[in-house]
């Protein structure tokens, strides 16, 4: 549902993936693909796949290596620790870490397609109608646009979206709610199929940025 960067914080690490193996400091998980993490202590980023920054890192095949120094991942963890970095802040350091400083622009249909998205009100029908397409031809050019099919894409969307809110300080049911999720226990799910963890523990531990 979203391209993962994983970055080795103590030592290289090894990702596994149904057709490779991938070792390095850094690797770049394309969305939708199942995978295992070998590693002593990570640091995993999560780029929205129709983000600019997604498009300029170009992740084709299922497991890449990424391209970054110590000083990048010191710096991004530096700028965790503060008590109040915004969350554009956090997305500049992500870039500059990446060298995605100029992300590729999107193109203006997936534009529109994303901020329809984002209200779950709108069905397939809708959104083909909004480039234009049948739903069936939107429903494979929205693939061979961003590598994923959009019912995976809007589960992304709504999980992002309870996040948000439970940042805002809503309760996980509230925030499921509010999301589109049928319940605490459909957004539960899907939480754990994404991160690999109960949203309940994990959210326990973290500070979200709203």
């Amino acid at each position: 549902m979203a391209h993962q960067i994983t970055i080795g914080l103590a030592t290289e690490l090894t990702v596994h993936t149904p057709g490779s193996e991938v070792r390095a400091r850094a690797v770049c998980i394309r969305a939708g693909v199942m995978h295992r993490i070998e590693a002593i202590e990570i640091l995993s980023i999560y780029l929205d796949a129709l983000s600019e920054e997604a498009f300029a890192l170009h992740a084709g095949a299922d497991a890449i290596t990424v391209d970054i120094d110590m000083e990048a991942i010191f710096a991004l963890q530096s700028l965790l620790a503060e008590p109040n970095v915004s969350a554009q802040q956090m997305r500049d350091r992500v870039r500059q870490a990446l060298s995605l400083a100029n992300a590729s622009v999107i193109d203006p249909r997936l534009q529109t397609v994303l901020a329809a998205v984002r209200e779950s009100i709108h069905g397939r029908q809708y959104l083909a109608r909004l480039v234009h397409l049948s739903p069936t031809r939107f429903s494979h050019w929205f693939v061979e646009q961003t590598g994923l099919p959009l019912r995976s894409y809007r589960k992304w969307s709504r999980l992002v979206a309870a996040l948000q809110n439970i940042a805002a300080g809503r309760s996980l049911t509230e925030a499921a709610h509010a999301a589109g999720f049928a319940d605490a226990a459909h957004f539960s799910r899907t939480f754990r199929n994404l991160f690999g963890l109960d949203p309940t523990s994990a959210l326990g531990h973290v500070h979200l940025i709203g």
